[in-house]
C-alpha cells in the first residue's frame, strides 16, 4: 500500500505542475504535452485500481504486453518537464535520430515503465539544485533499450551505492530534500521484473548518473491470460 500511495502521488504531482505551467505561461499546452499530462493522469488511474480491497501482499505486479516504449517514455519526460521548470532547472533530453521498429514492437508494462522513468527522472530533480541540469539520454544499445539520467545535485557516495535501492533508505543529501526512500527501490523491483538492469555512478564533475537498460524480449502468454517475459 505504501508503494502504491508513493506512485499514485509522483503522478499526481507531475500532472498538477505541468497544469499549472500552462497556467503561468511557463509551457506551451501543445499537444503533446497535454498527451503526457492524459498518460499521467492514466496511470493514477491504473494504480487506483491496484488498491487492494483485503489482503494483498504482492499488488504491484508486472503484466507486460507489446508497447510503443518510445511513446509512454516520451510522454513521461514531457511530463515531468514542467516540474523541472517549476525549480528553475535545465532540462536537456536526446533520443535516437531516428525511432527504431524494435520499440514500437518493445514488451513490458506500460504503467511500470512509466513508474520507471518517472521516478528516476524525479529523483534527479530533486537533488539538483536551482539554475543546475539534468540530461536524459535514451536509446537502443545491443537489441535493448538504455535510459541514462544524469543530474549536477550532491551525487552519491561510493559506500551508498549498495543501499541507494533499498526501500526506506534515504542518503546523506537527503535531508535537504522530500522523500520517502520508496522510489528508487520500486524501480529496481520494476527493473528486474522486466529482465533488466539499473546501476548508478558519479556523473563527470559533480551529481549522480543512473542507467536503466530494459530488454524488452518477446513474451509468452500464461494460463491465467497474463504475459510473461522470456
Amino acid at each position: 500500500m505504501r508503494a502504491l500511495v508513493h506512485e499514485i502521488r509522483n503522478h499526481l504531482a507531475v500532472a498538477i505542475a505541468s497544469v499549472e505551467a500552462f497556467r503561468d505561461g511557463v509551457l506551451e499546452p501543445s499537444p503533446a504535452r497535454l498527451t503526457a499530462v492524459l498518460q499521467a493522469l492514466g496511470e493514477v488511474e491504473v494504480l487506483l485500481r491496484e488498491i487492494p480491497r483485503g489482503p494483498a501482499p504482492d499488488a504491484l505486479r508486472v503484466e507486460a504486453r507489446t508497447i510503443d516504449v518510445c511513446a509512454v517514455i516520451t510522454n513521461e519526460i514531457l511530463a515531468l518537464e514542467a516540474v523541472a521548470a517549476e525549480r528553475g532547472i535545465a532540462y536537456v533530453v536526446k533520443r535516437c535520430g531516428e525511432r527504431e521498429a524494435a520499440c514500437e514492437r518493445f514488451v513490458g508494462d506500460p504503467v511500470r515503465v512509466a513508474e520507471i522513468v518517472n521516478n528516476v527522472v524525479s529523483n534527479a530533480i530533486r537533488y539538483t539544485p536551482p539554475g543546475g541540469r539534468i540530461e536524459i539520454d535514451c536509446r537502443r544499445v545491443d537489441e535493448g533499450l538504455a535510459l541514462c539520467v544524469s543530474d549536477d545535485g550532491p551525487g552519491v557516495r561510493n559506500e551508498e551505492i549498495r543501499q541507494i535501492f533499498e526501500i526506506g533508505f534515504r542518503g546523506s543529501a537527503s535531508p535537504q530534500t522530500e522523500g520517502s526512500g520508496v522510489g528508487l527501490a520500486l524501480v529496481k523491483r520494476f527493473v528486474e521484473e522486466h529482465g533488466g538492469t539499473i546501476e548508478v555512478e558519479a556523473a563527470s564533475g559533480a551529481g549522480a548518473q543512473f542507467t536503466v537498460r530494459l530488454p524488452g524480449r518477446k513474451a509468452h502468454a500464461a494460463r491465467d491470460g497474463t504475459i510473461s517475459l522470456l
